[in-house]
């Protein structure tokens, strides 16, 4: 295929010298991640002697020429062009490899830009192929416009390539221009409800157990400062402990919420949602900006859910998750848009599956035995546990754990209402939550397993656990019959298998 090049990729081609410090940065990394034991040693036992700081400057000087020396020779030594459909990187310090990836492997390029090429207006390009072991064939640096140029021109080499082999007709409806059009946008007023509505327990149980911990190794003066200044008001205060208890749950969860806030903010900044004739694209983050681009035919489940505070704002959680190899690090496989609402929601659900899949369902339900196994786990166990442990301190005030038992069992009713699967010829549903409700949504023929799952009380019951495993993660539908669990495998397996259709 002969097509003139505009820049030219023909020719083998460097980095953007911006490059050097990228890789500097990720030499410097691997040193510290290597040596930091031995870093930590000179810190704790060379203190005694007296040329310590003599010795640890030469470490430091030769670790820095080390990382220096190894970021310029890779840069010099990295070297990638086009030739014959194929993009080409050459690459190695002492070992050299040259890899050859053929344009009808590649399934997406993406970008991604931390404060370095962001200042320097150059972005990293990762390169994702259908059957790599790995997903870390990456560019560190080019210039912006040169990697546009570079993905628009490879992605539109593949797609001639793909439409010379299909019908004329199909040929012609695949040659039609690529239209994007952006159906998500995060304003800061809608970023400050992601952050409001994320869940702050998670973080919280972190701080809390960082502040706990801190105090008791840290000193005892902070905890006798702040009994002392209690103390003073014993006559108002009924109990000191109570208060600092208090205090401190409240200062947690205010910096939790601040934490989830900020991170939020830092992630999720300025994301948008965009959909095109061949999937999907997202652009998003502060300081680590990323540009990630989704195949439709690579998208194996598409979940929504919302809590009590996101139903508040009529706001979903979408979670798009797309196949991609177990080892991938840099590629996203589990995309999450937070702030969609249930327009967007819609529109991505109808590009991924065609309208015509949504026919007639058929909901089945989950048994009664999997409310009373959680609420026996959940409730009566830690229930116990807990009274007679109050028991000993408190006598027979440890009678009020017994109020854990009506909160648990209203949880796990709902949960067990809620707890269901639909099913029809082209997609299954499972659908699950307690106070706010989540929804998995997957085509049937990408199934690659189905594993059956029994525990003893299952096996008494004729009950069983039904896991379905993809491309990119698995969907687990719990206590069902053990005839609807096999009658279920037989379907899903026939249906997979019988399917000619290709996603990869």
């Amino acid at each position: 295929m002969e097509t003139t090049l505009s820049p030219d990729f023909s020719s083998p081609r460097r980095q953007s010298r911006v490059a050097i410090g990228i890789i500097l940065i990720k030499f410097i990394r691997m040193t510290i991640r290597a040596f930091w034991p031995i870093l930590i040693s000179f810190f704790i036992g060379g203190r005694n002697n007296s040329s310590f700081e003599e010795w640890l400057g030469y470490i430091a000087i030769g670790f820095a020429a080390f990382n220096l020396l190894g970021s310029v020779l890779t840069y010099f030594r990295f070297y990638f062009h086009i030739e014959n459909d194929a993009i080409v990187i050459d690459k190695g310090l002492l070992k050299r490899t040259h890899t050859n990836i053929p344009f009808e492997r590649i399934q997406t390029i993406n970008f991604k830009q931390n404060i370095l090429h962001q200042i320097f207006n150059v972005v990293s390009v990762e390169i994702d192929t259908a059957g790599a072991k790995k997903s870390e064939i990456s560019i560190d640096a080019l210039g912006k416009e040169e990697a546009e140029a570079f993905r628009d021109f490879v992605l539109a080499e593949k797609d001639q390539i793909i439409a010379e082999s299909m019908p004329e007709t199909q040929e012609a409806q695949e040659a039609e221009p690529e239209k994007s059009e952006r159906i998500l946008h995060l304003t800061p007023k809608d970023l400050l409800k992601v952050g409001v509505s994320q869940n702050h327990l998670r973080s919280m149980g972190i701080i809390f157990a960082f502040v706990f911990t801190t105090l008791q190794q840290f000193t005892d003066d902070v905890t006798d400062t702040v009994t002392d200044q209690v103390n003073q008001y014993d006559n108002l205060l009924p109990d000191s402990n109570l208060v600092i208890f208090i205090i401190t749950a409240l200062v947690v969860l205010i910096i939790s919420f601040l934490f989830s806030l900020i991170n939020t903010v830092l992630k999720y900044y300025d994301l948008s949602l965009s959909i095109n004739k061949s999937g999907l694209k997202i652009v998003r983050g502060l300081f680590n900006r990323e540009e990630i681009s989704i195949n439709k035919s690579k998208v194996q489940i598409i979940s929504w859910s919302e809590n009590p505070i996101r139903r508040i704002f009529r706001l979903y959680t979408l979670q798009i998750e797309q196949a991609s190899s177990a080892e991938a690090s840099q590629l996203k496989s589990k995309i999450r848009v937070p702030g969609s609402y249930m327009e967007q929601v819609t529109r991505v659900v109808g590009t991924v599956f065609p309208k015509e899949y949504f026919r007639d369902e058929t909901k089945f339900g989950v048994s009664k035995h999997l409310k009373h196994r959680l609420f026996i786990f959940l409730g009566i166990l830690p229930t116990l546990a807990l009274g007679v442990s109050l028991y000993f301190t408190q006598g027979w005030e440890a009678l009020y754990a017994l109020l854990l038992l009506p909160l648990v069992w209203y949880m796990t009713t709902l949960y067990h209402r809620k707890r269901s699967f639909e099913l029809n010829e082209e997609l299954l549903r499972n659908n699950s939550g307690i106070f706010g409700n989540a929804h998995d949504l997957m085509q049937i023929h990408k199934v690659q397993a189905v594993r059956i799952k029994q525990s003893w009380y299952q096996r008494r019951k004729s009950l069983a656990t039904v896991q379905l495993f993809t491309a990119a993660g698995h969907l687990t539908i719990p206590f069902i019959t053990l005839d609807l669990a096999l009658e279920l495998e037989n379907y899903l397996l026939y249906r997979a298998e019988s399917d000619s259709r290709e996603w990869m």
